[in-house]
């Protein structure tokens, strides 16, 4: 069996389309954010996305959670109500949204801006001590690429799990960023996946860097959809 995994992407904008596409309260919330206008285009590329994939009006579709720590519904991994076989995961940066969709038990995608991976600290807080040779001798953007590469796997497994940042990013530790992207050791004292089909996600953006994992055996493709919203 094969898994197919449908992935869009859209640049942040302003748009006042994404507006209508959005429930109340999701509005609500994009009033108290600094970066509404991204939470808005990321919203408006989850919900249009998925209306267009199940043939559902973005309106009318509803969202449900729940946390893997805690079992609260209030926060955790959003599901789509009233599609249990279906898993998506959404992620953003201030410029730029990706949502990934997928007929499968659960998946996850992260997206990252190479300048975001530029802060000192960033060895310690995210990488296992066994990682750190593969980007050592890195300078300037091809450093922020790497590590890029790196962050946006680890989160696309941590958001496929559930656990979010709950997990240290440095106690998952992934292949070398020039090599096959996959899960080499969960390190967490949370219980593991028991299987994780990890894969870069090419984008039009050379600013950015993605990945997307799906808690699978089975093979993984993906399937390009571009930007829905324009």
């Amino acid at each position: 069996m094969t898994i197919e995994v449908a992935v869009s992407e859209a640049v942040v904008g302003d748009d006042p389309s994404f507006v209508r596409r959005l429930a109340p309260e999701e509005l609500e919330r994009a009033s108290r954010r600094e970066d509404s206008g991204a939470f808005l285009t990321a919203r408006a590329l989850q919900r249009t996305t998925i209306g267009q994939v199940l043939g559902v009006e973005p309106s009318d579709l509803v969202f449900e959670r729940r946390c893997t720590t805690c079992g609260s519904t209030r926060h955790g991994k959003p599901r789509i109500g009233g599609h249990p076989e279906w898993s998506f995961s959404l992620s953003y940066t201030h410029s730029m949204a990706v949502l990934a969709l997928a007929r499968a038990p659960e998946v996850g995608i992260d997206v990252e801006h190479l300048d975001d991976a530029g802060f000192p600290a960033f060895d310690e807080l995210t990488l296992a001590e066994d990682e750190r040779p593969a980007l050592t001798g890195l300078d300037g953007q091809e450093q922020l690429a790497a590590r890029a590469v790196v962050w946006a796997r680890k989160e696309a497994i941590l958001k496929a799990t559930g656990h979010g940042l709950v997990v240290d990013p440095s106690s998952i530790v992934v292949t070398a960023p020039d090599a096959e992207p996959a899960l080499v050791d969960w390190r967490a004292a949370e219980t593991a996946p028991a299987a994780v089909r990890l894969l870069d996600v090419p984008l039009a953006d050379a600013r950015h860097r993605a990945a997307v994992a799906v808690l699978s055996d089975d093979d993984v493709t993906l399937t390009r959809l571009g930007d829905v919203l324009r």
